[in-house]
């Protein structure tokens, strides 16, 4: 449409022209004599449609601006999310309590238990120092030691050697089938002992 009015104007103005041109002519010839009209030449006018020129999109660029808006923002989301994620280095890290390890405190006295094992009635378990279960015993002053004999012979617990003889420090007698003799070690010191029925039979107490 735009093109159609435009042509229409150009139409007008050359009719316009055409008329003042053939007036002022006529004037010319008029006033003198020897003057002769000039050919004008029929304005062409163009009958062609002129094709409109497409129109840009006045939102393209609004629709570009808020693309990159969104853009911005995911972007900017993400760095805020790195930086929530990220550990400041200038954070000390918590303190831990250490725990020391708890001291136990000195118990009492205590009992320990030997042995008389069973088969000892007869020779051989000397070779392997099994006559009494364990034969040698390290404990404290105060503490107390039981020998239980779970074999079917009886047995002594006598302090001595059988070198030597019984010291006279402890003597138990004779302890028969699952009985126990207990005594009492207060002071320090090395004590052995054996078996007066069973002279293979020996063992050691160690008093610290």
């Amino acid at each position: 449409m735009a093109g159609i009015d435009k042509a229409a104007v150009v139409f007008s103005i050359a009719i316009a022209l055409a008329g003042v041109g053939i007036a002022v002519a006529g004037d010319a010839a008029q006033n003198n004599p020897t003057y002769s009209a000039p050919v004008e030449a029929t304005p062409k006018v163009s009958t062609e449609t002129s094709k409109s020129e497409p129109q840009a999109d006045p939102f393209a660029g609004i629709a570009e601006k808020v693309k990159s808006g969104d853009s911005m923002k995911e972007e900017k989301a993400v760095k805020l999310e790195e930086k929530v994620i990220m550990k400041d280095p200038k954070v000390e890290k918590p303190m831990v309590k250490e725990e020391k390890p708890m001291v136990k405190e000195p118990t009492g006295p205590t009992t320990h238990t030997v042995d008389i094992p069973v088969g000892t009635s007869v020779p051989g378990c000397e070779e392997s120092n099994a006559c009494y279960l364990p034969a040698d015993i390290t404990i404290n002053a105060g503490d107390t030691v039981e020998w239980i004999n779970v074999d079917t012979a009886a047995h002594t617990v006598t302090g001595g050697s059988p070198a030597d003889g019984p010291s006279g420090v402890f003597d138990s007698s004779l302890v028969m089938a699952d009985a126990v003799y207990a005594f009492t070690f207060d002071d320090a010191g090395s004590y052995d002992y054996f078996c007066m029925v069973h002279p293979w039979m020996v063992g050691s107490v160690t008093v610290n």
